[in-house]
C-alpha cells in the first residue's frame, strides 16, 4: 500500500523508529484509513513516499476492514472481487482514505512533534464522537451493495 511522500516522515516517526508509538507502519496506515473513513476525509496523492507497505503485512482482520470500508463507500459488492483491476481500485480508495486520515492525525498530535498525550486525547475524542454517530451495520452495508447489482 502506498503512502504519500508528504506524510512519510510521520509514518516513520509513528511506526518505524526506536520511540515509535505503533507496532509498525502498517498499523499507522490502518489507523489512518479508519480515521479517514470515520471523518469522510479522502486526500488523493500523486507522489508516494518510501517503500510501499507490502500486502503480506496486512492480516485477515486488516483486509476485512479494508473490504468493509470499500464496500461501504462504493455500495458495490463487486469491489470485493479478486480481479486485479478491481483490487487496484479498492487499494487506491483505501490509500486515499489513509492519506486523509493521516492529515487529521498529523494535525491532531504530530505537530510540531509527536505528542503521546495529544494522541490519547485524539483517540478519546474519536471514541466520544463515535457514540453520537448512527452506526451502519454490516447487514445494511451488504444490503445496499446487493441492491446496486
Amino acid at each position: 500500500m502506498n503512502k504519500s511522500a508528504e506524510f512519510e516522515h510521520y509514518y516513520q516517526e509513528l511506526g518505524n523508529n526506536k520511540d515509535k508509538i505503533f507496532d509498525s507502519m502498517k498499523d499507522v496506515f490502518m489507523m489512518a484509513a479508519a480515521v479517514g473513513f470515520r471523518y469522510s476525509k479522502t486526500l488523493p496523492f500523486s507522489k508516494s513516499g518510501g517503500e510501499p507497505i507490502a500486502l503480506r503485512f496486512f492480516n485477515d482482520d486488516d483486509r476485512k476492514i479494508m473490504d468493509l470500508i470499500a464496500l461501504s463507500i462504493t455500495d458495490d459488492i463487486g469491489i470485493l472481487l479478486s480481479d486485479d483491476e478491481i483490487q487496484d481500485k479498492k487499494y487506491k480508495l483505501i490509500e486515499d482514505y489513509a492519506n486523509g486520515g493521516m492529515s487529521l492525525m498529523v494535525d491532531a498530535f504530530c505537530k510540531p512533534v509527536v505528542d503521546i498525550n495529544e494522541l490519547y486525547k485524539f483517540v478519546e475524542s474519536f471514541e466520544n464522537s463515535a457514540k453520537t454517530v448512527p452506526k451502519a451495520n454490516v447487514h445494511d452495508i451488504l444490503q445496499r451493495a446487493m441492491d446496486s447489482i
